[in-house]
């Protein structure tokens, strides 16, 4: 039996893809390799998002030459937006590899394994493919408790420092009935919680969809997924502010199924940096939408994203982005420092930190968020939340699980208690996880976020 080992890097579609290419995998009767040292194909799914996501993707791929020099007939290939950037150009970088494909060509792959020669020209796949199976594919080794769809692709936003657009292309959506008919699907097999991804999720608009229908295609595929009644929490990442609806504000009223967590990249707490960056908001209409979305759902979470050192910030900039920070209180933050992308337009503008100082920035930055977190989590001690059982905790004994706002709760309970909805009493909180006692049975049909 053939058998894959595949990494994968960078966001949650990436790691859709990898689900998916896994499932393919193993349709055909390829299995899992315990370790590379016994693999046949060694696979990384690798972002571009960042410079130093990519570079240490080649890092990776390098470290793989002495497993190819001792084992001429191993396949090693590179896929995802990485892949995408760099085509035939990778081969340069990494000779050895068998097989380049971009994002949209991934699920070819295991059909074409079964004739790439290891020791022929590698297998360059780039563009628009054939199209994607809609059905769920699922890794053999992946609950289905906790599963994602995703449910458009691309970007039609083009800011300023994002290479996606031309990576991932143009925003392209599923139909509605697609992403239905792979929710029931999931559903039925034990599944119950969905994300939907997308580079632009509340950008959706399927072919066919109208500018005069009484309410956006997303907050109607959002009302028809909340419909299945074996479906306890509904998800959805990333959004772009400048696209939220009153009607998509208003679901998380009245959609009990829809988790009060919420993903909205801020980027900049400075007018002048959103600016640059080609946002399409300014910072009063970012706390405008906070503020509505907090009327709409009090116990919302809220995540964001945060570029520090974009060309021409300057430190009024930066204390700018640290007073948003503190006034919207994150639950958390994801911060990079802003590097250089191929065709981005931010690539050719003037200005730009040096590396020292976009350091100091985000060390700075991430200090002021972890006290935050610890705060907002501490704050939740003595309350009770709502945790699915996704599997055991850190410690003998324990369960472990997230609540609605996706904070990991550990608790002491048996392993029965997988794949239930438990009310758990929170008991001590840190940084990255909360502790807590059992409050009560399992909810079983319980489907309050």
């Amino acid at each position: 039996m053939k058998r894959y080992h595949v990494i994968t890097f960078g966001c949650q579609m990436n790691f859709y893809d990898s689900e998916r290419l896994m499932g393919l995998l193993a349709e055909r009767g390829w299995l899992p390799a315990e370790t590379m040292e016994t693999a046949d194909f060694i696979f990384l799914n690798a972002c571009s998002i960042r410079a130093k996501a990519a570079q240490r993707v080649i890092t990776r791929l390098l470290e793989l030459k002495p497993f190819k020099k001792k084992r001429p007939e191993l396949l090693i290939g590179v896929g995802g937006c990485l892949a995408e950037q760099e085509g035939a150009n990778f081969l340069q970088k990494v000779p050895f590899l068998s097989l380049v494909a971009g994002p949209r060509r991934l699920l070819e792959i295991p059909e074409l394994l079964a004739t790439l020669d290891p020791q022929g020209p590698a297998q360059i796949l780039v563009g628009n493919g054939a199209p994607q199976p809609t059905r769920p594919i699922l890794a053999p080794d992946r609950s289905v408790l906790s599963s994602s769809i995703t449910i458009m692709e691309g970007c039609d936003n083009f800011c300023a420092y994002c290479v996606v657009p031309y990576l991932r292309g143009r925003e392209t959506s599923r139909p509605p009935q697609d992403i239905l008919q792979e929710a029931a699907s999931l559903i039925a097999q034990g599944c119950r919680e969905i994300t939907l991804l997308g580079q632009n999720v509340n950008s959706y608009a399927p072919a066919g969809a109208s500018l005069g229908d009484r309410e956006p295609a997303f907050v109607t595929l959002l009302k028809k997924l909340a419909s299945f009644p074996d479906l306890w929490r509904l998800r959805f990442t990333t959004s772009h502010p400048k696209d939220f609806s009153a009607r998509l504000i208003e679901l998380f009223g009245s959609l009990p199924v829809l988790a009060p967590r919420l993903h909205l990249p801020l980027q900049s707490g400075s007018d002048k940096v959103l600016k640059a960056m080609g946002r399409h908001y300014d910072l009063q209409q970012y706390f405008s939408l906070v503020d509505q979305l907090r009327r709409a759902q009090p116990g919302l979470s809220l995540s964001t994203d945060i570029i520090v050192g974009f060309p021409g910030e300057t430190e009024e900039d930066h204390q700018l982005t640290i007073e948003a920070l503190e006034k919207i209180r994150f639950d958390a933050i994801f911060s990079f420092k802003y590097s250089d992308r191929p065709q981005t337009r931010a690539i050719n503008l003037p200005d730009k930190l040096s590396e020292e100082e976009k350091g100091r920035r985000l060390t700075q930055i991430q200090q002021i968020q972890r006290a935050i977190t610890l705060d907002i989590n501490q704050a939740l001690v003595g309350q009770t939340v709502s945790v699915l059982v996704t599997g055991p905790g850190r410690r003998p004994g324990q369960m472990s699980g997230r609540d609605g706002t996706l904070k990991i709760v550990n608790f002491p309970g048996p392993p029965e208690l997988y794949g239930q909805m438990v009310s758990t009493r929170v008991t001590e909180a840190y940084h990255a996880s909360l502790l807590g006692q059992l409050a009560q049975t399992p909810e079983t049909e319980a489907k309050s976020a």
